[in-house]
């Protein structure tokens, strides 16, 4: 089967991968509901599909998901989605509720959020409820191991068309099999496998000897999301020779030390540095902070705020053409919405997808992933 084939699957795909323990209190309570043949109803609200699809897996009876909010779908596979309402009407027996990935403020306390959650006193909740979490005596799964994902499958699902038109837009192989192993993770609640590169090389090489841009002397480089100046130090390293490096860090505590970083630098590089302490919306003017230079490198990683930066920047990025690299992570739309801006917005462009090793903490090793966008000019030539 061809890797494009393999991509194409993955959109039917209703397996879960186990990635984490069943122990503990979470063991007991499913075992329990197996045993007594009970109906399982899941109380979630957002990854409604990993939440069938994962209690499916540890062998339970899903009967139905409750929501509170409205949804597109009336069933997620053969479970039907339903409301709180239905919920306290049903007077199905053997009932186990499994509170999932509802948002909750219970300070602790399961009869608390039983009692403002239902709006009635826990000695009235009918039949058999199980709060479940790794920490018992909060009896609450209100983080579950898929780690609110904000409906990442579903939104995949649903925009398979634009990935597939991602995935035969990509220059090289490599970048194809990356997107394939990083949609992969969110499909099947797994993690993100395939090759990861270090991350030093993160916006300048595709690794250590992969040259996705051709480099220039005089460089001017936006660097949206410089935190602590990490990877100007890493730019540094690697003996290029800038005209200019804006360096925009909105964060006041990362700002502070970025500059008392920047201080170890060389005199000679720590010139061509122009720290910013902002924020990236659409009231900066970028035209005026380059004072007349042309943009030739623009990165970002900025939570979630990339595309709006795009936007802001759409009158330069067509005049002045830079190498364009940029986090597409944070938000499930980025995979679709950032390839199809810079589509509309860049004549001659090349895309690749690059991964490089995420942070600590990333459980489905799903950071780290960026988009390159090339102008034709500036494609490396071997």
């Amino acid at each position: 089967m061809s890797l494009r084939d393999k991509m194409l699957e993955l959109f039917g795909n209703t397996h879960v991968e186990e990635n984490y323990e069943i122990t503990g209190n979470i063991l007991i309570q499913v075992s329990l509901a197996v045993m007594l043949k009970s109906k399982v109803y899941i109380v979630a609200e957002n990854d409604l599909h990993i939440c069938v699809r994962q209690f499916k897996s540890w062998g339970l009876d899903v009967h139905k998901v409750v929501c509170s909010t409205p949804q597109s779908l009336k069933q997620i596979d053969d479970v039907e989605i339903v409301s709180l309402k239905y919920l306290l009407s049903d007077k199905t027996p053997g009932k186990f509720f499994f509170f999932f990935t509802c948002d909750i403020n219970a300070e602790g306390k399961a009869d608390f959020f039983l009692k403002n959650f239902f709006k009635i006193p826990v000695d009235e909740i009918p039949n058999r409820i199980y709060c479940i979490d790794n920490n018992d005596h909060v009896k609450i799964l209100s983080n579950p191991p898929t780690a609110l994902n904000k409906n990442t499958l579903f939104y995949y699902q649903t925009h398979k068309n634009e990935l597939m038109h991602l995935f035969d837009s990509f220059h090289d192989e490599y970048s194809k099999e990356t997107l394939f192993n990083y949609v992969r993770a969110y499909m099947s609640n797994g993690i993100c496998y395939g090759n990861k590169i270090p991350t030093q090389w993160k916006y300048f090489f595709g690794g250590e000897h992969e040259r996705l841009y051709r480099h220039l002397d005089g460089e001017c480089w936006i660097n949206c999301g410089a935190y602590i100046g990490d990877t100007i130090f890493a730019y540094f390293s690697h003996a290029f020779k800038p005209k200019k490096i804006y360096a925009f860090e909105g964060n006041k505590k990362y700002y502070d030390i970025l500059l008392r970083n920047l201080s170890l630098l060389p005199p000679e590089k720590r010139d061509l540095v122009e720290p910013l302490n902002e924020f990236i919306d659409d009231t900066i003017d970028f035209k005026k902070i380059l004072g007349g230079n042309k943009c030739t490198l623009l990165n970002a990683d900025i939570e979630g705020s990339e595309l709006a930066m795009l936007n802001s920047m759409k009158d330069i990025i067509r005049s002045d053409r830079p190498v364009i690299a940029i986090c597409v992570y944070h938000l499930k739309e980025d995979l679709v919405a950032i390839p199809q801006f810079i589509r509309a917005v860049c004549d001659n462009y090349t895309l690749f997808l690059r991964k490089y090793t995420p942070s600590y903490g990333n459980p489905k090793l799903t950071g780290e992933l960026v988009l390159y966008a090339v102008p034709v000019e500036r494609a490396y030539q071997i």
